[in-house]
């Protein structure tokens, strides 16, 4: 473990830890509610810093929204995804109060998802920031298909037209396997 740091928001803990493994540096947030009851998501470095990106965005929208009463569920989403890993950002609102929600998805991994109260937004955007600045760095994302010379050159993109209907095709490589994902 490289750093850890603590926030406490309303009735819940988070804990923002950067620890290393042989594929890089990666940062794991977790929340425990009031009951005890733990979530984590894990990102590398890279996503992390994308995902600071996105809370300053969301930020700056609750602040413009105030104590404005919205009637619609989803205020706000954004989508980080990366390789195998999908990080979804909702800002909701319930008769509790306004929320933004995390979500990770893998592959092979179910969902898993951690609640922060809007008001925590701004103090865990300018601790992840912290984190960013004194561990990420663009090198450390050791399971990114970019970061390996040879195959990286592999990977492209063809969009095809089909009766209205767009079809991606995307090629990747990894080290030991290859694979073609398509989205429709």
């Amino acid at each position: 473990e490289l750093a850890s740091r603590a926030l406490h928001i309303q009735s819940k803990r988070f804990y923002l830890d950067v620890k290393q493994n042989r594929r890089g540096r990666f940062l794991k947030i977790a929340e425990v509610s009031s009951g005890g009851r733990k979530t984590r998501i894990l990102m590398s470095m890279n996503i992390a810093s994308q995902l600071r990106d996105h809370l300053q965005t969301f930020d700056e929208y609750i602040r413009t929204l105030g104590e404005q009463v919205m009637n619609a569920d989803q205020l706000r989403s954004a989508v980080i995804s990366r390789d195998d890993r999908k990080y979804y950002l909702d800002l909701k609102e319930n008769e509790r109060g306004r929320f933004l929600r995390i979500s990770m998805v893998g592959i092979h991994t179910p969902r898993t998802q951690i609640a922060i109260p809007a008001q925590g937004v701004e103090e865990l955007c300018t601790t992840l920031t912290s984190l960013v600045e004194e561990f990420g760095n663009d090198d450390d994302d050791h399971d990114s298909i970019e970061s390996l010379p040879a195959i990286g050159k592999l990977t492209f993109l063809i969009n095809l037209t089909v009766v209205s209907t767009i079809v991606m095709r995307q090629y990747q490589g990894k080290v030991f396997c290859f694979y073609v994902r398509l989205n429709k």
